[in-house]
Formats: structure tokens, sequence, C-alpha cells
């Protein structure tokens, strides 16, 4: 890859030293643009823009622990940038702003930045930063009980992984993201081979932070079932986690990052604590908080505070663990770290329970904490099915596309015909709506213009779905001048692409396909319904509209 500056890595050292993605990762050489020069040679353009290194200052502002300083200088600077027309770094700021957002628990805010990077894409395929992006709308959405948002985000960042190429630092920080945004819904086993998928064929600086970040899944999962009362469950996440642990270690020795080695010994003393060796826990502990600085933003931190608690505890200096687990509640649930929470407050009823003796009121507490992450916990089935179905639909999306001018293919728009509708129907989630539309006059332009015209308009037409669309969605042509679309989401989503349907027709210079030419469609939205005649609510709805008078949408009121 060739960069017009020195690569990001040579202007800050360690660049990608936080608790989520590297918000200045490089893409991938195949998301590279290139352009032929005058010797008609083709050459790799950078992606990084003229004002890259304000990326990298705030990134390592971020990095650093100071995500409110970071915020404020991505805000400004992408002023900056954006009033150059420095496009790269604009989007490299809007992510750090996004993840420094997600940190303070800003997760509203977090949601529209991202969002905001999202449609600056335009109608790029830009697989890496859709994933990233859509990871961190996941991960947002998610803490703020937006879930099927968060569901069918991650989904769409997930199934974006496999176009782009597994051997590049883009995959790597993609997959983190898509990762991180499945930790925070529990979802631990996808997350789990998320990080797997990631090749090791990077250095020891990005690695290690593949390694931290898995060190911190398997911490993760085993404090979940630790604290719904499932300690042999918990036993082989422990012993997962004190070896990720020292791979982070050996790591941060090899790019002599003594923080992130003290970080890898807070992991480390965790899962000695919960496996029976104490001592050696607190020891380790304590000599790890005089070489790193504990920062409410890092997860180590609430290790570091749930160990030292303990630790406090077992010298019945019950005082100073009680300041200590109250202060890890405040930060956990600023920032929606439910995990991290009730293992606080288990902690703390055991402190009270230690100091006051016996009492219902302790094991109230600790039911209440229990209870509360057993709920979320239990919602994970749902999820991954939800995230299952998603997959399933995307699937069938990518092998309709993928089967060329086979029987499920329109020749001439080149959708998906009618006959691939009935599979869709069927692997469509509980809640799918669909979008009817249908050309209006269409016999006019073909009695008028002439049947080639009217095949362009069918196949311009076309363009304008797919366009109107995401790749998730089923965009078939339902037969003669009726097109049927299957959002992978809600009546929400359906709403959304028929007026993003409506809106282009009515945008398109149709005069440039035949003089005198004007083209307008009339769209049905209503759920899909169970029988034989699954698209009876959206027809109904079409019919509305061209009884309305046509060039108009109507949504079915259910």
């Amino acid at each position: 890859m060739l960069l017009a500056d020195a690569e990001p890595y040579q202007a800050s050292p360690n660049p990608n030293s936080s608790p989520r993605p590297p918000a200045v990762l490089a893409l991938p050489v195949a998301e590279a643009t290139s352009r032929p020069a005058v010797s008609r040679e083709l050459v790799l353009v950078s992606e990084f823009g003229p004002l890259h290194h304000l990326a990298v200052v705030a990134h390592q502002s971020y990095i650093d622990g100071f995500s409110i300083r970071t915020v404020a200088r991505c805000r400004q600077w992408v002023c900056v940038t954006d009033a150059i027309g420095d496009r790269a770094t604009s989007l490299y700021l809007l992510y750090g702003q996004a993840c420094a957002l997600l940190e303070l628990g800003e997760h509203r805010a977090a949601v529209e930045t991202a969002q905001d990077l999202l449609a600056r894409l335009g109608d790029e395929p830009a697989p890496v930063w859709r994933a990233k992006a859509l990871g961190a709308v996941a991960e947002g959405s998610n803490h703020l009980g937006e879930h099927s948002v968060s569901i069918a985000t991650m989904a769409e960042a997930d199934w974006l992984l496999q176009d782009i190429p597994t051997d590049t630092y883009g995959h790597l920080s993609a997959s983190m993201a898509v990762a991180i945004a499945m930790r925070s819904a529990h979802l631990v086993e996808q997350a789990e081979a998320a990080f797997a998928a990631i090749t090791q064929d990077h250095d020891a600086e990005l690695l290690i932070y593949v390694a931290q970040e898995q060190a911190v899944l398997s911490a993760h999962w085993a404090t979940a079932l630790l604290t719904q009362g499932r300690p042999d469950e918990a036993a082989a996440h422990l012993v997962r986690t004190a070896s990720r642990a020292t791979l982070v270690r050996r790591l941060a020795r090899q790019t002599a990052q003594p923080s992130m080695e003290a970080r890898a010994d807070v992991i480390e003393a965790y899962a000695l604590l919960h496996l029976g060796e104490s001592e050696l826990a607190f020891s380790r502990a304590r000599a790890a908080a005089e070489r790193f600085s504990a920062r409410p933003e890092l997860l180590e931190t609430h290790l570091l505070h749930l160990v030292l608690a303990r630790a406090h505890g077992a010298e019945k200096n019950y005082a100073a663990a009680t300041e200590l687990l109250h202060a890890l509640l405040e930060a956990t649930s600023s920032t929606s770290r439910e995990v991290w929470a009730a293992a606080a407050r288990a902690e703390l009823a055991d402190v009270m329970l230690a100091e006051h003796g016996p009492h219902p009121a302790m094991d109230l507490w600790r039911q209440t904490a229990r209870a509360a992450l057993g709920r979320a916990w239990a919602e994970r089935d749902a999820r991954y099915s939800a995230l299952r179905d998603r997959h399933d639909l995307r699937r069938l999306a990518s092998e309709t596309d993928r089967a060329g001018r086979a029987a499920g293919q329109d020749p001439l728009t080149q959708l998906a015909n009618r006959s691939v509708l009935p599979a869709a129907f069927a692997s469509a989630p509980d809640g799918a709506w669909a979008v009817f539309i249908d050309v209006d006059n269409f016999k006019a332009i073909n009695d008028n213009l002439s049947h080639s015209v009217g095949d362009l308009v069918l196949q311009t037409i076309a363009e304008i779905l797919r366009a109107a669309s995401r790749s998730s969605d089923v965009v078939a042509r339902y037969g003669g001048d009726e097109f049927v679309i299957l959002p992978s989401d809600g009546a929400v989503a359906a709403q959304a692409v028929a007026r993003r349907v409506n809106e282009f027709v009515r945008r398109r210079a149709w005069g440039e396909l035949a003089p005198g030419l004007a083209v307008t469609v009339s769209v049905g939205v209503g759920p899909l319904v169970a029988g034989d005649h699954p698209l009876h609510v959206a027809d109904l709805a079409l019919l509305a509209a061209k009884d309305a008078g046509r060039d108009q949408i109507v949504v079915a009121d259910v």
C-alpha cells in the first residue's frame, strides 16, 4: 500500500490501543481507489487525507483515557476537514468521536455520529467503514434499549465482513467493531467467532489489541455466569481469561508497552481470584495498579476494583472495599455495562454480609443483581434467533444475486423474479412488511413511445429500487410493471424505503430516456400476512394509492 505520507503507526506509536477497534486503522488495499496515470499504469491512492494527523492526535487522546477531550477535538476538527474537503480525515474523526461517546455513555450521540458517517458514504460499498459505523450504531442502540435496531445493524455489519479481505487491517478493525457490538448484547459466542476470524498475519502492535479484547470477552463471559450462580460453567472461561492475559503480557513486552502489560496483569489477577488463587491475585493486582492509570473508561479498571475490593474485605477494611465498589457502580451505570454493575452489586452484598453479619436484605440485594443480569442473559437466545433470521434473508438475497441469469432472475431488470418470493416470505421474520410498487400508466408508455422505451423505464426503475434498498433487502420484479421489496426490518424500514423510491422516481430526469417521457409510481406498504396471499395488505394499499390519483404512497392502517 502506497501512502502519500508516513503511515499513522509511525506518526504515533501504538495508535490502536483503545478498548474498541482503533479509529485510525488503515483501510485494506482492496478499498483503496485506483486511477490511471498519464502512462496508463494503475497506482494506489492513499486512503489518508492531508490532515490525517488530526485523527492520529484525537485518537491518541482517546486511548489515553480522555474521551471528553477526544469528542471536543473531533467535533472541532471535523469542521476544518469538511471545510477543505478532506473527506477521508472527516470519516476517521467521526468514527473516533462515536467510539469516545460510547465510552462516555453518550449512546444517543454516538449513534447519531455513526449515522452521520454512514450518510457521508452515500452509495459507496466501503464495507470496512460501513461495518465499523454499523457496529457503533448496534452497540449504542443496544444500550438505549432499541434492540431491534441493534440486531438489524449488527447483522448487516457482520454480513459485510465477508466482503473484506481477511489479511487486512480493515478486516481486523471491522471485526473488532462487530465483536464488541455483539458482546454488548451478550452474544458472546458470536463475538468469539468474530474475533477468531481475525488472521494472525499482523504485527504484534495490532495483535495485542485483538488479544486484549479476547481476554476481556472471556472475563465478561465468566463474570456473567458467576453472577448468575453458575461457577462450574464459568471456570473454563476463567482459565481462558488467564491464558489470554498471558498472551497480552507477552505481546506487551515484545512491543515495549508497560501500561498494557499492567492491564494484562489485572485481567489475569481477576481470573486467578475466581480460580481460588486469591493471595496471588491480590499481589498481582496491587503491583499492576501502580503501573497504569486506572481510568473509568477502561474495562480493566472494573476488574481491578473488584479484585482490590475483595482484598480490602479480606483485610476487614470494609470502608475501602465499599468505596471501590460504589465507584465501580457509578462508572458502570453511566456507561450501561450491566455485567460489571451486577458483579459489583454481588460483591457489595458480600462485603456488607462480612461487616454486618447475616441479614435478609443482603440476600435480596444479591438476588436482585442476579435477576437483573439473568433477564438480560436469557434474552440472548431471542437475539441470536433474530440475528440468524436476518442472515438467512441476506443469504437468500445473495444467492439470488449470484444466480446470474438462472431461473430466479428476471433477464430484463436483473432483479430477482417472482419465483424467489415464496422462499423469501417463508424466511421473513415476524413483523416483516412489504413494499409493492407499480409504474403508473405503463401501457401508455409502451403504446406511445415504443416497447423499447418501456424496457428502458423498467430497467431504470430496477436501478432506483436497488439504490433505495439496502443490500439485505429482497428486491424482485413481481410481473409486468410491478415490483416488490421485502426490507430486512419491519414497518419503519418499509416506509423509509417507500419514501426513497417515490423521491428517487420523481427526481429522475426521465426526458433523458425519451423526449416527453414522464414516469411516476404508486406504492403500497403493508405487513406480510399468513396464508396463500402474503402481499394482500400491501396490494390493497397499492390499489388505494392508484385510486387516490397515483404518484403517491399509501401505508396500510393496521
